[in-house]
């Protein structure tokens, strides 16, 4: 299965487990749908976390496999992309990211779905690489990133495609903390069980996203993403 789900103690951990690099193809958003829909459907879970197995968080679109899609093929993934992506950012209790090494292009889109983002110092990586990889965003990603990010490191990272170490996201507030490999997950955690004790947390959350989330049912609704003429 490449994304698992683990829970103890009212919280819960997403793991991205697709080797060598955690990439986005059909089967991972299908898995990762199928495990938001569980973890929603859940009672008493407090809190989660998202982190990615081995050394990579998660690489993005799986280039040796998508670009080989036919039309039909496409139009699933683009459909996933923008189901999987809406469904972590409405979680409605705290989400932090663990990101444990490289979150690159729809990767980093996931990191951004998160609440909040503890990264490892020496491994941890951020890009929008989709400009050098000529590949359209799905409708349901830009609006990720359009309300997670300041708009001048929106047009930075979207327009160069350059890439950030863990210090330079943190300069660009993308990171909230940086710590040790060894230390993420625990810091993670910490971080998710002390925002979970926050009575208001899932109501204030769901104000802060509710245009945003709006858009994103909006697009699933019609199915009639803009990448779709752009990509097929």
């Amino acid at each position: 299965m490449p994304v698992s789900l683990d829970i103890s103690d009212g919280l819960a951990t997403l793991t991205f487990d697709a080797p060598p690099a955690n990439a986005v193809d059909i089967d991972f958003t299908e898995a990762l749908i199928a495990r938001l829909d569980t973890l929603r459907a859940m009672s008493g879970v407090g809190a989660a976390i998202v982190t990615g197995a081995g050394r990579a968080f998660c690489a993005g679109v799986n280039l040796k496999v998508v670009p080989g899609y036919d039309a039909e093929a496409k139009r699933v993934m683009v459909g996933n992309i923008n189901r999987m992506a809406s469904a972590l950012y409405a979680l409605p209790f705290p989400v932090v990211a663990a990101v444990n090494g490289p979150a690159i292009g729809g990767g980093m889109v996931l990191a951004m779905a998160c609440d909040f983002r503890v990264a490892a110092r020496e491994h941890a990586r951020f890009a929008l690489a989709e400009v050098a990889a000529n590949i359209p965003y799905p409708a349901v990603p830009l609006i990720v990133l359009e309300d997670s990010l300041d708009p001048s490191v929106r047009r930075d990272l979207m327009l160069t495609g350059r890439i950030l170490d863990a210090n330079g996201a943190t300069a660009m507030r993308i990171v909230d903390h940086v710590v040790e490999v060894g230390a993420l997950l625990d810091a993670a955690r910490m971080m998710a069980t002390t925002l979970a004790k926050a009575p208001g947390y899932a109501r204030v959350k769901a104000q802060l996203r509710a245009p945003a989330l709006t858009r994103m049912r909006a697009v699933i609704e019609r199915g009639d993403d803009p990448m779709l003429e752009e990509w097929i």
